[in-house]
């Protein structure tokens, strides 16, 4: 199923000179991980708020084009009702996602269930589920407002994985996140797609993406300017083209001169120098 499409996609926030997506179209797909990237500015952002239905709801501005959430226009009337529990957003800074209200971990993860009108007991073992997957359980009795920002992160993904959605929408959600868990995040989003959920990841970490996306989508000034599979495409000079850059490896092989198709790990670069 395409669970996310933008068709000539066009967003100008209020009072910006220059629109943050132009013509910009891509599909996302249930099952698979897709990846979008690009400079500073290129529009990643704002195409996850479009998606989301927080723009230009919420932002003001004016959206040309087509989005289909979930086959809904996330900007329609009533669209917030129809997509509520099954698009989890995952925003850069995990204190501005906390609800404000719950006393504890436990309450802020059962929080959007019980605001669903789940059973008490579904509610009950989907929290422990969530908890446990974002290895936080001994987290479960404190406050919210007194945890780390890595701390505060896991427990955002854990109130939206304990929905079960059927699309992820994440903006740089390893920003919190040491390298514990960046892993643990990543083998949870391959675990999500495999369940079926379409997971749509806006990051710059390529070094953790590389092997987690399914595909690549790199935006340029609001334009799709590459679309595929995420080692190709970093192995290439489109990608450098368009300002997203590759992995640290590529990185470095391409300022000691290599050419493509580059390295893009320690090992493939070992293997690759010692011929």
């Amino acid at each position: 199923m395409t669970a996310l499409v933008f068709e000539a996609v066009g967003f100008t926030y209020p009072g910006a000179g220059t629109p943050a997506l132009t013509g910009c179209g891509f599909v996302a797909e249930s099952g698979a991980v897709t990846w979008l990237t690009g400079s500073l500015g290129a529009g990643t952002s704002t195409a996850l708020l479009l998606a989301a239905g927080l723009a230009p709801r919420h932002t003001g501005g004016v959206r040309t084009g087509r989005v289909r959430t979930l086959d809904i226009d996330p900007a329609e009337e009533g669209a917030a009702r129809v997509l509520g529990g099954r698009v989890a957003l995952i925003l850069s800074s995990p204190v501005a996602q906390l609800s404000g209200i719950a006393e504890t971990v436990a309450q802020e993860v059962a929080f959007a269930p019980a605001n669903l009108g789940w059973p008490r007991e579904r509610i009950h073992a989907g929290v422990a589920r969530a908890l446990d997957a974002l290895a936080i359980p001994h987290l479960a009795s404190r406050d919210p407002a007194t945890l780390s920002g890595g701390e505060m992160q896991r427990v955002v993904i854990a109130a939206m994985l304990v929905l079960e959605p059927e699309l992820w929408l994440l903006d740089e959600p390893t920003s919190a996140l040491d390298v514990a868990g960046r892993e643990l995040l990543h083998a949870l989003l391959r675990r999500e797609a495999a369940r079926g959920a379409a997971v749509v990841v806006a990051s710059e970490d390529a070094d953790g993406l590389a092997a987690v996306a399914d595909r690549l989508v790199v935006l340029v000034s609001g334009r799709v300017a590459l679309v595929g599979a995420p080692l190709e495409l970093l192995r290439g000079d489109g990608i450098w083209d368009a300002g997203a850059g590759s992995t640290s490896i590529g990185t470095l092989a391409r300022a000691a001169g290599v050419g493509a198709p580059r390295p893009l790990t320690v090992d493939e670069g070992v293997a690759r120098w010692a011929r």
